[in-house]
């Protein structure tokens, strides 16, 4: 039997959105053996949008999701909230695909901002778009990268050069950016109770509190029951340490510091649209304001700590205003930055994972390509069946993720302060190439 393992979890993990908007009422724990057409583990924003995908295409069918929490309190809930899909990405997309497939892969995820529109629930969807700013100028090629690449794939009008004195949001430190039009922000708590209030309507059955232990052939085994199932889809991401993507991807932690509400938000940084904002670092920060006017600001470094000195640096007007909460939480980092779709060789177990902190948006995609597979259907998209270099295995990884992780805090530090990075520090950075791994953003 397949084991199925949590990832470990450090500092605190409880979001403020799920203060702000509280799951419905638990779902039953499965106590008995069940059959099913579909059984999905884990309800989070995968494990909901294949459901979603699955009812809305073949209705009837029954499918059981089993969730060890609650749907949502997993990294669905903990994210920033930003919803976008590969527009942001055309620069490695090239790389990785070529010119046709970054386009493939950008252009299936348009249709993500009107599914969310479509469960008709107040989920704070603001369609601002998303911007990538420069803070030092070690960050300005990757802005003008960017614009450069959607002109010459024909879609300059997705990747729009803003100089400082257009920006939306006021900062002393920002240079020039690049707008790019796919992006929103949500309240991922809200869009995690409207899936799973949706999903529910449909037809679904939901098991929380009821961790799957393994998986035996077409049967997902708990700790009081199983679910027998023709088609199972594995949908854990960072929360499983020993299942077919393992080799593939790396548990990370993103942390995020949010201010108590700054009713005068608006004439001490501007911000009137809303828009998503990450800056140019390898681990970027993140930030965007939410309904109430609070200023969300997050660190792909997974350190509470780094959040709060960027939210200081970067808006040196906010230093007055507290700081009300703090969370970290696990992403699933593939070795090439980007998700992947398979069936297990031999069986008819699914998965998708590695989305690498972007999953609010992509996961819409990676639940249509699950559901496609589950339902015996042709899933077309460069997501399906890619193969990402394998990571070397554990404690190598672990340990080459750590010496890594250094090493590139070092360079985006010593770039912020206008200084040569360390020579030791460039050499490691380097290390992961030399194997066909990419683990910088930039």
């Amino acid at each position: 039997m397949k084991r199925l393992d949590g990832g470990a979890v450090h500092g605190s993990t409880r979001p403020w959105w799920t203060d702000e908007a509280p799951l419905d009422g638990a779902a039953p724990a499965l106590g008995e053996h069940i059959e099913s057409d579909v059984a999905i583990v884990g309800g989070g924003f995968t494990g909901l949008w294949t459901a979603h995908s699955i009812l809305e295409r073949q209705p009837g069918t029954r499918v059981v999701i089993v969730e060890a929490l609650r749907c949502g309190e997993g990294a669905s809930a903990r994210n920033g909230g930003f919803l976008h899909g590969y527009w942001s990405s055309l620069g490695r997309l090239v790389d990785l695909l070529g010119p046709a497939g970054a386009l493939e892969l950008a252009r299936s995820g348009d249709g993500m901002f009107a599914a969310v529109r479509a469960l008709g629930e107040d989920v704070w969807l603001r369609e601002s778009g998303m911007l990538m700013v420069a803070t030092c100028p070690a960050h300005h090629p990757a802005v003008h990268r960017a614009v450069q690449v959607a002109e010459q794939l024909g879609v300059p009008e997705q990747a729009v050069l803003l100089p400082p004195e257009e920006l939306p949001v006021r900062s002393p430190v920002f240079g020039a950016a690049v707008r790019w039009r796919d992006g929103a922000t949500v309240q991922p708590a809200r869009l995690v109770r409207a899936l799973r209030r949706a999903v529910l309507a449909a037809g679904a059955e939901i098991y929380e509190h009821t961790p799957a232990l393994g998986l035996d052939p077409g049967r997902v085994v708990t700790a009081r029951g199983a679910v027998r199932a023709e088609e199972i889809v594995l949908a854990t991401n960072a929360a499983a340490a020993d299942w077919p993507a393992a080799r593939r991807m790396t548990v990370f932690r993103s942390a995020i510091v949010l201010t108590e509400p700054v009713p005068d938000l608006a004439d001490r940084v501007g911000w009137g649209d809303g828009v998503a904002v990450i800056d140019g670092r390898t681990y970027l920060d993140y930030f965007r304001p939410t309904n109430d006017g609070r200023v969300l600001m997050g660190s792909a470094s997974g350190e509470t700590a780094r959040a709060e000195h960027a939210l200081r640096t970067l808006f040196p007007a906010l230093r007055d205003i507290a700081v009300s909460h703090r969370w970290e939480g696990a992403i699933d980092v593939s070795s090439d930055r980007f998700p992947f779709v398979a069936t297990v060789p031999g069986t008819r177990v699914h998965y998708g994972a590695g989305f690498t902190g972007n999953g609010v948006g992509p996961t819409w995609l990676a639940g249509r390509l699950l559901a496609s597979l589950a339902l015996g259907e042709t899933a077309s998209s460069p997501l399906v069946s890619r193969k990402p270099a394998l990571l070397p295995p554990e404690p190598l990884r672990s340990l080459g993720a750590r010496l890594v992780r250094a090493a590139l805090l070092a360079i985006d530090d010593a770039e912020c302060r206008g200084k040569r990075p360390p020579v030791a520090a460039r050499a490691v950075a380097r290390l992961p190439e030399f194997v066909g791994l990419r683990v910088a953003s930039r």
